[in-house]
């Protein structure tokens, strides 16, 4: 992920928009972002015209109404320092359509979206445009504080894991905010039945001390030192990395998860990793940064779509 330089947060005029606007104002005061656009986007509404000759009040265009509503409501709750550029849109159309188009035209780096814990909400949006959207994604639940003080990175010692770990490095720099990693490994046990238990409790052992070579040998590509960001070597039993990343950032009093993820196709949709796809679920409400490759991600849908 690239510098925070534009930071897009996606309004629906409910309860939710609140604490979007409060965590952002937390947000940018941290890190230093250059712009902030709040984006609201409604369906198109064609009124006719005898309706509208008979509501005098409706020939202010409802995109315009909603723009005001939500201009002060963002005056009133962000509190942006000096020389960051404040925008608030409301866009009609296909919403998700037009929001993937907004981010690619805009240059966002950032898109937060609530995640609802208590409202009422789906969060449908969210998860048909996290795979399209070549920015990076955090998803905010309202029943955090905003507050980052421990980050927990999720690593695999792979190429995007690099991107990962620089983006959590330069976030956690900026908030002084403490690192922890964790790498889930698996093991092919069910395939050998003749393992007994204490054969498998021997192959963790094997994996743990493979990861943490590999763990170092990840650090020193970074010119980073492990010491100082400790990692966890997980055995992932029941194929479930997005619980034992929570579980594991619970138990840690953890307040950002950080994971790195690839798109990749499947049929006929455009689809995140199980992982990041499950961290999104509802029912975990430590707020989660999906972090992207933008120009791999671009290229990607260039592709595709072509």
């Amino acid at each position: 992920m690239e510098k925070l330089d534009h930071i897009l947060v996606c309004l629906d005029l409910t309860e939710m928009d609140d604490f979007l606007i409060r965590y952002t104002n937390f947000l940018v005061a941290e890190t230093q972002a250059q712009r902030v656009s709040f984006l609201h986007l409604m369906q198109t509404y064609d009124l006719p015209q005898e309706i509208l000759s008979e509501f005098p009040d409706f020939k202010k265009p409802i995109s315009k109404v909603v723009k005001e509503e939500l201009e002060d409501k963002v005056s009133e709750a962000f509190e942006p320092s000096s020389g960051i550029q404040v925008e608030v849109h409301v866009l009609e159309g296909i919403k998700s359509d037009t929001l993937l188009q907004f981010t690619r035209d805009q240059k966002i780096n950032l898109t937060i979206f609530g995640k609802k814990v208590g409202y009422d909400g789906t969060g449908a949006l969210a998860r048909r445009v996290m795979p399209l959207t070549p920015s990076s994604t955090l998803l905010v639940s309202e029943t955090v504080t905003p507050k980052i003080e421990k980050i927990l990175v999720r690593t695999d010692f792979s190429k995007m894991s690099e991107i990962t770990m620089k983006t959590a490095v330069s976030l956690g720099n900026k908030l002084g905010a403490e690192l922890l990693a964790l790498n889930a490994f698996k093991l092919p046990v069910s395939h050998f039945p003749q393992y007994s238990d204490d054969d498998e409790k021997r192959l963790q052992q094997k994996m743990s001390r493979h990861g943490e070579k590999e763990y170092a040998k990840f650090m020193k590509r970074l010119k980073l030192d492990p010491v100082t960001i400790p990692c966890t070597f997980a055995y992932d039993k029941n194929y479930d990395e997005a619980q034992l990343l929570y579980h594991h950032g619970i138990i840690n009093q953890a307040d950002l998860i950080v994971i790195g993820s690839k798109i990749k196709s499947e049929f006929a949709n455009v689809i995140l990793d199980r992982t990041s796809e499950d961290l999104a679920d509802v029912e975990k409400n430590i707020p989660v940064l999906i972090v992207k490759d933008r120009k791999q991600t671009l290229g990607f849908l260039e592709a595709l779509f072509d």
